[in-house]
């Protein structure tokens, strides 16, 4: 196996999550964790605000929405403010223009207020910003943990590259540029991210009797 996936490999197999290489420096993971459903690549980029090498993780909680929220990297804000405003000047005159016309990430700045709490390590205020529509979700799901994790790296680095991670519709989401010459750091990095952040947001909706405790005990 390249060297390049064997630590995302070995990191599925210690769950038990399928591992599937689809050539250099690409792959995909599927299964169970948690007896929730996990989906994952790493593949060239769908989404124009990341450049080359793209992890996308998905994670079915089964739970129903109970609110939005959108963590990224300050470099991405300020580029998706930037899109933001190139878009609505470019469609400002055209009456034809539709909401579903308009990009997700777009809708994500003019639909979710900015959320700040006090607590949090500086750092994690200049790297990441959030953006929600239930304050204390957010609060409560951005953990000290999920924190600590966040703040792994160099500051400098870690705010330039492009990551969202979402908690919406009863699922978790993960989008991230992979840097290939560091991928498999990177990528068991976030895949342990949201490894405890799905954990998080069960843990939560346990406590609020959204889901039984023993269902989220459970593992596949």
């Amino acid at each position: 196996m390249p060297p390049d996936t064997a630590a995302v490999a070995r990191w599925c197999a210690a769950r038990f999550l399928r591992y599937t290489s689809l050539g250099p420096q690409r792959f995909e993971l599927s299964g169970r964790l948690r007896d929730r459903e996990w989906r994952a690549q790493c593949q060239p980029s769908s989404w124009p605000y990341i450049e080359g090498l793209e992890l996308r993780v998905r994670v079915d909680l089964g739970l129903p929405p109970a609110g939005r929220v959108v963590l990224m990297s300050a470099a991405l804000r300020r580029l998706l403010e930037a899109r933001a405003d190139a878009f609505y000047r470019e469609t400002v005159q055209d009456v034809q223009t539709s909401v579903q016309a308009v990009p997700e990430e777009v809708r994500w700045l003019s639909q979710l207020p900015e959320a700040r709490w006090k607590g949090p390590d500086p750092r994690f205020w200049t790297r990441y910003s959030v953006l929600c529509d239930a304050s204390d979700l957010a609060r409560l799901w951005l953990d000290e943990e999920a924190q600590d994790t966040l703040l792994t790296g160099d500051d400098h680095v870690a705010a330039q590259v492009p990551l969202v991670v979402m908690l919406q519709r009863g699922k978790c989401y993960l989008r991230l540029q992979v840097n290939p010459h560091a991928q498999q750091a990177d990528a068991v990095l976030a895949l342990e991210l949201l490894e405890q952040l799905s954990a998080r947001a069960m843990a939560l909706a346990a406590r609020s009797g959204v889901v039984d405790q023993a269902a989220f005990s459970s593992r596949g």
